[in-house]
């Protein structure tokens, strides 16, 4: 069965710093949302003028249309009279059609910029995150199969561990560990192995 790659260090400063930095990103990318709600509820209430003047202008179009058609009917006199209705009609419902359009282009404009805002800390965000995750996992692949391979791998990780770790942790395995681990010392070996996986927050398979 296939292994899931790991998400997350085991516990170790590695794990620590995995997951205040996976806060952080979840708070910049809440906050982005929150702010591109406000953003979009701000732009799009800016064509609430314009609103009023298209429902205004549609009211008046419908009033000069009925007003048409009830002159229209009017012997002799009706169609005169219907004439200057209808043009004011026509263009009451022009100026109707265009401020619906302008609203139209202000509710665009308002969710291109929501959609920017939050765009752009999501992907700053898991540019930051993604890319450090995946080299560590790369990274520490190579680990996990020698911590798999038995005492040949235990004698590599145990001299990575000579190599990097604090002096403090490494005399806290053994007084003198690269001694022991020129010696082949099991025991000393292992723990400096397993010292140098903590370290590093990869598991022992």
């Amino acid at each position: 069965m296939r292994r899931v790659p790991r998400l997350y260090a085991t516990p170790s400063p590695i794990l620590r710093r995995q997951v205040v930095g996976d806060l952080v990103a979840l708070v910049v990318v809440a906050a982005s949302v929150w702010l591109a709600v406000r953003v979009h509820a701000a732009v799009w209430h800016l064509a609430d003028p314009v609103r009023s003047i298209g429902s205004g202008a549609d009211g008046i179009a419908d009033q000069l249309a009925a007003g048409r058609d009830g002159v229209a009917v009017v012997p002799l006199v009706g169609e005169p009279l219907s004439a200057p209705l209808d043009g004011a009609s026509d263009g009451a419902a022009a100026i109707a059609a265009a401020s619906y359009e302008q609203v139209q282009a202000v509710e665009r404009l308002a969710l291109v910029l929501a959609v920017a805002v939050v765009a752009v800390p999501l992907l700053v965000a898991l540019v930051a995150r993604l890319s450090p995750r995946v080299r560590w996992w790369r990274g520490t692949h190579d680990l996990r199969l020698l911590s798999s391979v038995g005492p040949q791998g235990d004698r590599v990780l145990a001299l990575r561990a000579l190599t990097s770790a604090a002096p403090r942790d490494l005399l806290a395995v053994h007084p003198d560990p690269a001694a022991a681990w020129g010696d082949d010392d099991a025991p000393v070996v292992r723990d400096l192995a397993a010292l140098h996986l903590r370290t590093l927050g990869v598991a022992r398979r």
